[in-house]
């Protein structure tokens, strides 16, 4: 008798307990799920600020280490200043186009021959798998006569890579001056 009233019962259940398990299963699986993607998101979302931010600080690297080099050190092109050796094609990093548009939208920053990379190479950044690199660009040539010379204005693009291919392009523009008395331009 005691079986029958068991089985009694068995049939009486309805199975709302096991309806409200599954869709609370369900719920906190569609919750995880959210959290997991957003979690993922903003990891590369940080990623990439790391990675821009890299590009940004390696730009400024070899713009401060340009402007350090070519302005300050007694070596070519400004001391003493050569227009010869900035042309039309940028060779070596040293453009000179007058009457035309900025090159380095343009220019080929993956060619050594075109662009200009640290003064040294101690200063490579290590992490990188792209050095930075830069261009020089006369703007307004120096102009004088004999005795007197007004200084001229180049701009300096650098631009830097981040480890995800994210770039960063700073430019600063820099008057400097002809160390000789004898201008004839």
């Amino acid at each position: 008798m005691l079986k029958n009233d068991l089985n009694h019962h068995s049939y009486k259940q309805s199975g709302a307990v096991l309806i409200t398990g599954l869709i609370f299963l369900v719920i906190l699986t569609m919750i995880v799920l959210t959290v997991l993607r957003s979690g993922t998101l903003e990891e590369r979302m940080a990623s990439n600020t790391r990675n821009k931010q890299v590009a940004l600080q390696a730009a400024e690297a070899v713009l401060r280490d340009a402007e350090i080099s070519l302005l300050t050190a007694p070596t070519a092109p400004f001391d003493p200043f050569d227009i010869t050796q900035f042309t039309n094609t940028c060779t070596n990093g040293l453009c000179y186009q007058p009457n035309a548009a900025s090159t380095w939208q343009t220019i080929d920053w993956g060619s050594a021959a075109v662009t200009r990379s640290f003064a040294s190479v101690t200063s490579n950044i290590p992490t990188l798998t792209t050095q930075p690199r830069y261009i020089v660009e006369i703007i307004l040539p120096p102009k004088g006569t004999v005795g007197h010379c007004e200084p001229g204005l180049a701009q300096i693009t650098a631009r830097g890579v981040g480890k995800d291919g994210s770039t960063a392009v700073v430019q600063s523009t820099v008057r400097f001056k002809v160390s000789t008395n004898i201008c004839n331009y």
